[in-house]
Formats: C-alpha cells, structure tokens, sequence
C-alpha cells in the first residue's frame, strides 16, 4: 500500500497525464478543449481566491476585480503601447499583483467583514473606472477588441484552432497551481496559517502580520492577474461585463464547494462547477439558483468540502466493516 505522501503526487500527475492526452482522446475537438481552457482559467482564480480567504482567513471579495485589471492591463499595453503579448501578459500581472498591495494597504488595521467592505469596493469601483478612463491617457468605453494573439517561437496561435492555446493553458494551470502549493507548504504559508488560527499568538512569536498580509494579497492578485490577462489574449475581446455578479458569484461558490483551506480543493471546485454550470445551459439564469442551492446543500452536509469525500468515504462505518471482515 502506497503512503499518502507517494499516492498524492501520484494522483496529481495521472490527472495532468490525463489532461495533456485530452485533445487526442477527444480527437482534437475544440469545444472539449475551449472547456477545458476555462476549467483551467477558473481553477486558477479559484485556488488564489482560496489562498488568501481559506489559507490566511481574510473575507476578501476583490478576487475579480484583479482579474479584470490583469485582462484589461494586458489589453491596453498590447493595444495602446504595442507590447509584445507575452511582455504585455507579465506587465499586467505586475500591475494586478500591484492593485493586490495598493487594497491591502488599507485593510492592513481591519478585520472580517470591514475588510470584505473595502475589497467588494474595488470591484464595484472598477467599472466605472474603466468607462471613464480618458483621464489615465487610454481608452477603453469598456471593451478592448483585437487583442493580438499570442506566440512562440515565431509561430503565432491561430484564432481558429484551440491546441495551441490549450496546452498554454494546461502549462500556465499546473505551474501557477504548483506555485500556490509551494507557499503554501514554504514557510510564507505556515505564517498564513498561524495568523488565521491565532493571529495574537502567531504575533508574539514575532509573525509580523502587516508583512504577510500585503504579501498574501500581493500573490493572490499576481496570479489572477496572469489567467485575467491569459482569457483576455484567448477571448481576444474583453469587456467591463466580467464584473457581473454572475463571475463573482460562481467563482465564490467554486472555492467554497472545494473546501475553504484545503488544496486543490477549489481548482476541483472550478472543474466541477464549470462543468455543472454548461450541462445546465437549458436552464439560463436559473443556473445561478440550483448552484447556490447545492452549495447551502453542500455547507450543512459537507462543510470541509468535496475535497474531503474520500476521507469521509474510506471512514464509513460498514467499509471499517468489510476491511476487518477481510483479515480475518
């Protein structure tokens, strides 16, 4: 029997092997692959999210507000100031990673909901901001078309065929996802811990507080930015809509459905919920209903998450049960 330690690495790479064969499973088909390029996109956004509301217990909701900027920034340099995408892609994950300090500032002295407050009024301030934009020197009226491919090594993605922008993705989905999970287990992400379990305690043993909460918002927004910059060059078009309440509530119920804390919890969640959300296409805008309803269904059962069912499977009463009746 494989220890836990081997067997969740092993599971990890399986699903990546897998994902990387989908195209020729699915014979190249580009509505599986254009799918699964949201799933990645989402899964991302989601297990930041989670790193700053599940990892550090900050209530902060301006998760897609820094995908917008990373989206719209990518936009503008590519567009405006003719930035290669790629250079355009990294500079608008600085600037969102940079939006992530400049709201950390001020929730640096709040707690709980104050701080939700403030965050929720990033995104609520961010659409008119990007109506009214002349004043900064660009343009938007709130979309940016003909945003420019990306490109590698000379060869540019083309429009119509999903390949190459799936395996971009897929790399963009497993590295940033890899990173997460390095601060996580690093010590940057021990002290995230200690500050939402016993934020005096972890004080007095010289955690210093300010400093990794700027830094935990900091690399939230930094990785959000890249998929909100990423969907922005696939989409080629990008409009201030992404701030609907239908983005925000979604990509909430991602995290929470995967488990608050737990990792990958909400990129599982992300799969699952992009999923759910395109086989209820029929349904339209009561999509959003049936998916608040099985996430209150999901909190009162199953309140760590779906990431837990294993565990919870495996500690059943009558497999206990079966696997002494086994050794007998």
């Amino acid at each position: 029997m494989l220890s836990q330690d081997v067997r969740k690495p092993l599971y990890s790479l399986c699903a990546v092997v897998f994902l990387a064969l989908v195209p020729v499973i699915t014979d190249y088909n580009d509505y599986y692959m254009h799918f699964l390029i949201l799933c990645f996109v989402w899964g991302v956004v989601a297990e930041a999210w989670n790193l700053i509301l599940g990892y550090t217990g900050i209530f902060s909701f301006g998760q897609i507000a820094f995908f917008t900027v990373g989206a719209f920034a990518t936009g503008i340099f590519s567009t405006q100031f003719a930035l290669s995408p790629w250079l355009a892609l990294l500079a608008a994950a600085l600037v969102a990673g940079l939006a992530g300090l400049l709201i950390g500032l001020p929730c640096l002295r709040l707690k709980g909901e104050y701080i939700a407050l403030v965050t929720y009024g990033l995104h609520l301030l961010l659409s008119p901001l990007i109506f009214r934009a002349q004043a900064l020197g660009v343009e938007t009226g709130g979309f940016i078309w003909n945003l420019p491919a990306l490109s590698f090594l000379g060869y540019e993605f083309p429009r119509g065929k999903v390949m190459a922008w799936y395996y971009t993705g897929l790399f963009l989905f497993v590295g940033l996802l890899l990173l997460i999970y390095w601060v996580i287990r690093s010590q940057i992400g021990r002290a995230f811990v200690a500050l939402r379990d016993a934020e005096p305690l972890a004080q007095s043993a010289g955690v210093n507080d300010y400093k990794y909460k700027l830094l935990v918002f900091s690399l939230s927004a930094f990785f959000t930015g890249v998929m909100g910059a990423f969907y922005a060059h696939y989409a080629e078009t990008i409009s201030a809509r992404i701030l609907g309440l239908d983005f925000f509530v979604k990509t909430l119920i991602m995290v929470v459905l995967g488990g608050l804390g737990s990792f990958p919890g909400a990129a599982l969640g992300a799969f699952i919920v992009t999923i759910v959300y395109e086989i209820m296409r029929p349904l339209g805008s009561y999509r959003l209903i049936v998916l608040g309803i099985g996430v209150i269904l999901s909190v009162i059962y199953l309140p760590s998450g779906i990431i837990k069912v294993p565990a919870l499977v495996k500690g059943l009463p009558i497999l206990k049960f079966k696997s002494r009746t086994s050794m007998q």
